[in-house]
């Protein structure tokens, strides 16, 4: 395979991590871009030949990517219902497929290149937050940057915090380890900032998913060291537990908006208003338990569940999405709708969860940052969708696709497919 193709797609799902939270137009231009690439280079290599077309190492992989645009034509073909734009969100996920292709022929150390384009989303996510935070409001961040609302914006931030974290076992890549493990910590410390500016309940979910993954990743350890490092993190994820309960003033407000839900009060608090989509969407679930109602659908069956008295006129005006990734796939796409998205989530970090037995560094720690990466974003989507809009999307295919290509042992490849110069 001629090394332009490789370089050119490796180079441009570099930049995702980076242009996550700073561009709205950047993970859509790579994915299409690396996806021509990719296209044109498997073209390219079934008429001039340069190596076996084999694809076992995509299947898994690609069946999480192909699930949810299946579900699609399987909900028109029961339903009749369609939807353009889901067609252009899904197609997203598959195109990712071939640029995995890619990328499983890219050298590891070029990959690994991917924790600094998450350090420079850590800072960036971080310093749009804060400053915008302080200075416009907590409703702008849908303006800047990659214009995702502060959930899904602080959601990221701390998820590229943590991942540069985790990123530090890989041990210096420079010649000045002491100033590369300070910009990380430094990208840590802020990212921990910001999401607190952004007064986001959500988002500290993955600190406990954190310490897990990291107590999955200690390798050739003593059990006792074990035990007495699994103590640590519980210690230090109880006190992170009380200090955000005990300085968190949106954190009390969820008891005052549960109340007032169950008495009537007020139910279009932040917390009441999610309970009411969430109640709306398996009641819709319900009425097409198998293929969903379309996701197309959602706004009208919200105005049917007005009429009815399920949900408030707020409700209505206002959402078009029930702020949950996993109800939105059961209510749009059914039962297989909900299979899709788990299998997009789980299915890849079960393959990390395999390689982090690896004995390569490189592999086991790429390995803990696609776990924290997939897990992460699974419960993220428990109270808010990260799959909103399609720009949303690469942000999660193509860096999942890096990771996987990132910790696949390279063996030694058969004389066919040295590239030629």
């Amino acid at each position: 395979m001629p090394r332009f193709y490789v370089s050119l797609a490796t180079w441009l799902v570099l930049l995702v991590p980076a242009l996550a939270l700073t561009s709205p137009v950047g993970g859509p231009a790579v994915v299409y871009l690396a996806g021509v690439v990719a296209l044109i280079a498997l073209g390219a290599n079934a008429l001039k030949r340069y190596e076996p077309m084999d694809f076992k190492a995509l299947w898994p992989v690609a069946l999480a990517l192909l699930l949810p645009l299946g579900c699609l034509f399987a909900t028109f073909l029961v339903r009749g219902v369609w939807s353009n734009s889901e067609l252009e969100k899904l197609l997203r996920f598959a195109l990712a497929i071939p640029v995995l292709w890619l990328l499983l022929r890219a050298p590891q150390q070029r990959l690994k290149l991917v924790q600094w384009s998450i350090v420079a989303g850590a800072f960036a996510g971080s310093g749009l937050l804060i400053v915008t935070m302080e200075t416009l409001g907590r409703g702008a961040m849908v303006d800047v940057g990659g214009r995702y609302n502060a959930v899904a914006f602080a959601n990221m931030t701390l998820l590229f915090g943590a991942m540069t974290l985790l990123s530090l076992g890989w041990g210096a890549s420079t010649r000045w380890p002491r100033i590369e493990m300070g910009v990380k910590l430094l990208a840590v410390v802020l990212s921990i900032i910001a999401t607190w500016a952004s007064e986001t309940r959500s988002s500290w979910m993955l600190l406990p998913i954190l310490g897990l993954v990291f107590l999955l990743g200690l390798h050739n350890w003593k059990r006792r060291q074990k035990i007495y490092c699994a103590l640590a993190v519980c210690a230090a994820l109880a006190a992170s537990a009380t200090a955000i309960w005990t300085f968190s003033s949106r954190m009390h407000e969820i008891t005052k908006d549960v109340q007032g839900f169950a008495t009537s009060t007020n139910r279009d608090t932040s917390f009441g208003i999610r309970l009411q989509l969430w109640h709306a969407s398996m009641l819709m679930f319900q009425k097409s338990p198998i293929v969903g109602i379309g996701p197309s659908k959602f706004r009208d069956e919200l105005l049917q569940l007005q009429a009815q008295g399920v949900v408030t006129e707020e409700v209505v005006e206002g959402f078009g999405e029930p702020h949950n990734d996993m109800l939105a796939a059961l209510s749009g796409y059914g039962a297989l709708g909900l299979i899709s998205i788990l299998t997009l989530y789980l299915l890849p970090a079960a393959i990390f969860f395999r390689r982090l037995a690896s004995d390569d560094r490189v592999i086991r720690v790429g390995a803990q940052l696609g776990l924290l990466f997939c897990l992460g974003y699974c419960a993220f989507s428990l109270t808010e969708m990260m799959f909103r809009n399609m720009r949303s999307v690469p942000n999660y295919s193509l860096i999942v696709v890096t990771l996987i290509a990132l910790t696949t042992p390279r063996g030694p490849r058969p004389a066919a497919a040295v590239a030629p110069r």
